[in-house]
């Protein structure tokens, strides 16, 4: 009865490991740098890298250009860059996925700003670096293309930008209920998720993960119009 039980345990734990091995979207097995280790021992950075690369070949697919590449050679760049910072990794996944992902709050599952955070003492100035975060509140939220009056309801159709106390600001060119539901002082975390490779240190190319205290709600945003500011 010993012998079954051990055989058990042990088959159990080898199922489990086959398992771990395969959810990443690459071979765990041949995982050499601290990024892949990292990814290849977390559920929810395996998953992602799942989901990646599966829009990744659909993207490929759909429109086989040199975008794509350059997109997806830009974020396992920045993937390797982050070593064993989990934040970073889990930062550089996010941006990606909203990059190529037509629905971009379909992969949040769970993940806010806060929890991304996790245990930092997150200050109020605009974080620096990727997977570093912020306290702030909101400022204001206006339509993308403000006329200097009062703005109507039907102006956020063509965009909608947000207002942080400690200077940081968000843009989109579409409406974005979850910022319309936001409010003047509201409580937000934010977090930098990227860092635009192809810009240069004065041409912004950020994009914010940001979560509304109040609402509970998150989105990500870039901190420009046009990609590197322009």
């Amino acid at each position: 009865m010993k012998s079954i039980l051990n055989f058990i345990i042990v088959f159990s734990v080898g199922v489990l490991l086959a398992t771990a091995a395969e959810a990443a979207g690459f071979d765990c097995s041949k995982a050499g740098s601290a990024d892949e280790k990292i990814v290849c021992g977390d559920s929810q950075l395996s998953r992602l890298d799942e989901l990646f690369n599966q829009r990744y070949a659909a993207e490929k697919k759909a429109a086989p250009d040199e975008d794509n590449v350059h997109v997806a050679r830009n974020f396992l760049a920045d993937r390797r860059d982050c070593a064993d910072d989990r934040s970073c990794i889990l930062s550089a996944y996010l941006a990606v996925l909203w990059n190529i992902s037509p629905n971009k709050n379909d992969f949040m599952q769970g993940i806010s700003a806060r929890s991304l955070a996790g245990s930092q003492l997150p200050e109020a100035a605009i974080p620096a670096k990727a997977g570093h975060c912020a306290t702030t509140s909101v400022l204001e939220v206006h339509p993308r293309l403000g006329n200097g009056g009062a703005a109507d309801d039907a102006d956020f159709d063509s965009g909608t930008g947000i207002d942080y106390a400690n200077d940081g600001y968000q843009v989109s060119y579409n409406r974005e209920e979850a910022l319309l539901r936001s409010k003047p002082d509201d409580p937000v975390t934010m977090c930098l998720i990227e860092i635009d490779r192809d810009c240069g240190p004065d041409e912004g190319g950020k994009l914010f993960l940001v979560t509304n205290g109040r609402t509970g709600e998150s989105w990500i945003l870039p901190d420009a119009q046009h990609k590197c500011g322009g």
